[in-house]
C-alpha cells in the first residue's frame, strides 16, 4: 500500500504570533488563537523569562527562530 499523503513536519522558523497560535490551537478563530498561546506563556515562568531574555515585548510581531525553539522545548511541537 503506497502512503498518498504525506504529514509535514514541524520546522522552527520565525513566525507570526498569530501563526504560531494557530498551529497549537487549530480549533480557534486567528483573533484568540495567540492570546490562548500567550496565557500559556504567562503561566509557564521559565519559558516566560527565557522569551523575555531574548527580547521579546508585547509589540513584537514576528518570533525569531530562537523564541519558537523556545516555545517548542516548554509546550511541544504543535
Amino acid at each position: 500500500m503506497v502512503q498518498t499523503e504525506q504529514t509535514e513536519r514541524f520546522r522552527i522558523r520565525s513566525y507570526s504570533k498569530t501563526e504560531l497560535g494557530l498551529l497549537y490551537t487549530p480549533q480557534c478563530r486567528k483573533e484568540h488563537a495567540w492570546r490562548i498561546m500567550h496565557r500559556w506563556i504567562t503561566r509557564c515562568r521559565p519559558l516566560n523569562e527565557a522569551l523575555l531574555a531574548t527580547g521579546i515585548t508585547p509589540s513584537t510581531r514576528i518570533l525569531s527562530p530562537r523564541q519558537v525553539q523556545l516555545i517548542v522545548e516548554y509546550l511541544g511541537e504543535p
